[in-house]
């Protein structure tokens, strides 16, 4: 398994940090990038920025992170499954694999009565995989690791883990009635509002859909409500995210406008929305 990940900082070879936002101003300008290196201690390895959708840094071809590396993903997967091996909700299997047992997330989201440590130790240790998901390329990784279980049923982490080019999919699989079925979503941070006192609402940048209709667009849009408006606006716009729980689908909404050059055609835009009210902080993580 490659020992790479997506990175959102590094630092030039003077020392100075270059963030992703940063980065990709340069690029837009057409001005020269620096030299870069990984930040994390001790490594220094050769790594370069991606102009993508989101843009990112990688590690330059050759080039590998130390094994103490934190952005070293199996050495990085091994520390969280030897800090995290629980034998309740994630005990090691007879093929040295583990398995992570969603049954106890769901329980808690539903009914609660769940021990508060045991909570606290589970939430994070999931919180820990699903950083690391967001940051490699594909499943292949954790999947190879850590297989998902709910009950009787195995999970697929295609079926779990959701980037933002695959928000249709979750949509679609709520849709189906699979709503008691935590899911963990990855995003970015767009803007932050409050349509009322005492709530806010966190929401991602959309996922835009080519439909294959004309004059029509469909926009997935995912949004985290919680009264703590404070703890909501502690993730920057900008900021990439996970977050997972039970989702609910909202209503989907349809607007229309007239076309900007040809006056007798109309555009449509419909919007399709995912949301989560988590009942734990721990359910919202940075991605670094």
């Amino acid at each position: 398994m490659s020992g790479d990940l997506k990175m959102r900082r590094a630092v030039g070879t003077h020392g100075t940090l270059h963030r992703i936002e940063g980065l990709q101003k340069r690029h837009d300008t057409q001005q020269t990038l620096p030299t870069l290196l990984c930040d994390s201690e001790g490594c220094g390895a050769s790594v370069k920025f991606v102009a993508a959708d989101p843009s990112y840094i990688t590690l330059t071809k050759g080039a590998e992170h130390q094994p103490g590396c934190r952005y070293n993903a199996p050495g990085r997967l091994q520390a969280i499954l030897a800090a995290r091996s629980d034998p309740e909700f994630l005990p090691s299997l007879d093929d040295g694999r583990h398995e992570l047992r969603l049954l106890l997330l769901q329980q808690a989201l539903k009914r609660g009565g769940i021990e508060q440590h045991t909570l606290d130790g589970y939430l994070g240790t999931l919180a820990d995989l699903l950083v690391l998901r967001a940051m490699c390329e594909s499943d292949d990784l954790v999947a190879s690791q850590v297989t998902l279980r709910l009950g009787k049923k195995r999970v697929d982490w295609e079926n779990f883990f959701y980037h933002q080019e695959r928000y249709d999919e979750a949509w679609e699989r709520i849709g189906a009635g699979t709503t008691d079925l935590p899911m963990g979503l990855v995003g970015t941070v767009r803007s932050h509002r409050s349509p009322q006192p005492g709530s806010l609402f966190l929401n991602c940048a959309p996922k835009y859909q080519h439909t294959g209709v004309a004059d029509r667009r469909d926009f997935y849009e995912v949004s985290v409500g919680h009264a703590d408006a404070a703890w909501l606006k502690s993730f920057p716009v900008g900021a990439e995210i996970v977050m997972f729980g039970l989702w609910r689908q909202g209503r989907s909404s349809t607007s229309s406008r007239p076309h900007p050059t040809d006056p007798r055609r109309t555009i449509t835009n419909v919007t399709h929305k995912l949301a989560l009210w988590p009942g734990f902080k721990r359910q919202l993580a940075l991605v670094e």
